[in-house]
């Protein structure tokens, strides 16, 4: 697979995760003429609140119909490109400068064991609205292969973020980590993270447990605590991933009878267990922390206190833009035909160039 010549690119990574706590944003410059180093810029970032009645869609999406279902596909679409657009005019970039917008799209169903993942968001319709390529779709080819389709973070981690930690840990909806392991790749995801807390929270009108400060009252539940860490998933080995669809039918029942300081504080304990057994059997000294949680600060006390090594906490900026550069960079990777995940993560039979053009214009041609 030979790469195009596309050396200095300026693309908008769009990242919208589990957590539903909005679309990220991030304009990223790479320079790609050095074949060991590739250089980026985050250039500008911003976050945009997904709308209500998107909102509350997703959050009840195992009750919609198919065609409830392919309407949010479109409304998604719109969201993203107003936001697109909203975003290129606040900062006063010049469109054409933009070589393309590399968008995850929302997952709504990940069973990859079942051969299907889904994220939608749709691209044609984003291509149209926008008049700027579109790369989005990044996960179905590796699960056609027999991967997981995640993760796909671990592969920015190594060309972006390695010289900064041996471990990356993001705390999204899901927990997942990345380490280079006898210089082969590893990543998977670890547990649920945000998402249920930011379930619970919602259920008293507010989005999430600021700095864990409701988390921090609670006390740990020990028959939940050992029921939860008692779930087939916790004792798989790697590649694997997580999906809404497992945490909604395994791991959130078996909080329902707790008070909500317990539940939050009882996910914790589980949630910091589970670090510290991956962080110690992947051998981490430093360990960079990005997504939401990482501004939970009783989760990071938490890891921190029963961790030998070190926590590393990155500016604002890359703690909540990440996964929105390393979006960036699939696309670009895909522009220049190189492989966007990596064969020992996800488990496919291959590593593959992932991800679908759209470009009704041509202008890529």
């Amino acid at each position: 697979m030979k790469a195009k010549t596309y050396n200095n690119l300026q693309l908008l990574g769009l990242m919208s995760g589990t957590s539903l706590d909005g679309l990220d944003i991030a304009h990223v410059a790479f320079d790609f003429s050095n074949s060991e180093n590739t250089e980026f810029k985050l250039v500008n970032y911003r976050t945009f609140p997904l709308s209500q009645p998107i909102f509350e869609q997703l959050n009840q999406i195992f009750s919609l119909s198919a065609q409830q279902v392919f309407e949010l596909d479109q409304q998604i679409a719109h969201f993203y490109a107003a936001c697109t657009a909203q975003f290129i005019a606040d900062f006063q970039i010049d469109p054409t400068q933009i070589t393309a917008i590399a968008s995850h799209g929302q997952t709504i169903f990940h069973q990859p064991e079942k051969g299907f993942t889904t994220q939608i968001g749709c691209g044609a319709t984003l291509n149209y609205l926008t008049k700027i390529p579109v790369i989005n779709q990044f996960r179905t080819l590796d699960v056609s292969a027999g991967g997981q389709g995640a993760p796909l973070v671990p592969i920015g981690d190594h060309y972006l973020f390695s010289k900064f930690a041996d471990g990356f840990l993001n705390l999204g909806g899901f927990a997942n980590i990345s380490s280079q392991q006898n210089a082969a790749p590893l990543a998977y995801d670890i547990a649920p993270a945000n998402l249920p807390m930011n379930r619970w929270m919602q259920s008293i009108g507010k989005a999430y447990d600021e700095n864990g400060a409701l988390a921090r009252t609670g006390s740990v539940d020990l028959a939940t605590y050992q029921k939860a860490m008692a779930l087939e998933f916790f004792k798989q080995s790697g590649p694997k991933s997580l999906g809404v669809e497992w945490m909604e039918q395994a791991y959130l029942p078996l909080f329902e009878t707790l008070s909500l300081a317990d539940r939050l504080r009882t996910h914790i304990e589980v949630l910091k267990t589970l670090c510290i057994k991956h962080f110690e059997a992947l051998g981490l000294q430093k360990v960079y922390l990005t997504g939401g949680g990482a501004h939970n600060q009783f989760l990071i006390e938490t890891i921190q206190n029963a961790f030998v090594g070190k926590l590393i906490v990155p500016e604002p900026a890359l703690i909540d833009f990440k996964e929105a550069i390393i979006f960036a960079f699939l696309g670009a990777r895909h522009l220049r035909n190189e492989t966007t995940t990596l064969q020992a993560v996800t488990g496919a039979q291959e590593a593959l160039r992932t991800g679908v053009l759209h470009d009704y214009q041509g202008v890529l041609r």
